[in-house]
């Protein structure tokens, strides 16, 4: 199930639904849940025991005119942490405007038509995730090469992959991905010198501070940054 989130001018929409207020504490303990990787109570109750794909656009520069009636009705309620029987979240912020970071090429992967192509989607320590073709046949340490290629002098920082949840530190990256179960699987990056999968993306507080708030390692684009830091000031 998608849930799409939009952040405007004056206040964010989820499914095109009704405008939501900044300025309600309620809407920002919905938002601060999204951002810990956590599922609010409302779309729990919502979506029960369904698979919950988040994505988060930056619309900021524009403002929300409504032209129809809302289609989302949420409950209030507490967000709570991601575990083995709740449905699953992946949160990204999304701008329109393509900034730096955006133009970088992803490496070609030579694909075997004649053997069983698989999706790998690999949650990068920056935030960025990639939906990448491999054959079950490749092994695991390819798609460490396909990462250090794709980030450059950033994937010089040494780094582990492990799946999502359930939790699995991938130790051996000589095993094929059919070997390592890894079909259609969640790879996170992680960087040696962290020891949370997910940190926080920062919102900007009254006071002017920034509130750790999350992304997989605490190093932020600025897409990231600007995409929420208004959130709290309309």
């Amino acid at each position: 199930v998608d849930v799409i989130i939009k952040l405007w001018k004056n206040g964010f929409t989820v499914n095109d639904g009704e405008l939501r207020s900044y300025a309600d504490v309620a809407n920002q303990q919905f938002l601060e849940s999204i951002k810990k990787g956590e599922l609010p109570f409302e779309l729990q109750k919502v979506f029960d025991k369904e698979e919950v794909e988040v994505k988060v656009e930056d619309k900021k520069d524009k403002v929300y005119l409504s032209s129809k009636k809302p289609v989302f009705h949420p409950f209030s309620g507490h967000g709570y942490r991601l575990g083995s029987a709740t449905p699953k979240i992946i949160s990204k912020v999304r701008d329109d405007h393509p900034g730096p970071d955006d133009k970088r090429h992803l490496p070609l992967v030579p694909l075997n038509d004649l053997e069983p192509i698989t999706n790998v989607q690999i949650w990068l320590a920056d935030g960025e995730r990639i939906i990448q073709k491999f054959n079950v046949s490749h092994r695991i340490s390819h798609v460490r090469d396909f990462i250090t290629k794709y980030q450059g002098s950033e994937g010089s920082v040494p780094f582990t992959l492990t799946t999502s949840l359930p939790f699995r530190e991938l130790q051996d990256e000589t095993l094929t991905l059919e070997e390592a179960k890894l079909q259609n699987a969640v790879v996170v990056q992680r960087l040696r010198k962290t020891t949370e999968p997910f940190r926080l993306l920062v919102i900007k507080a009254p006071d002017n501070d920034y509130k750790s708030a999350a992304t997989p390692n605490g190093q932020l684009k600025n897409e990231q940054k600007n995409a929420i830091n208004s959130t709290r000031s309309n």
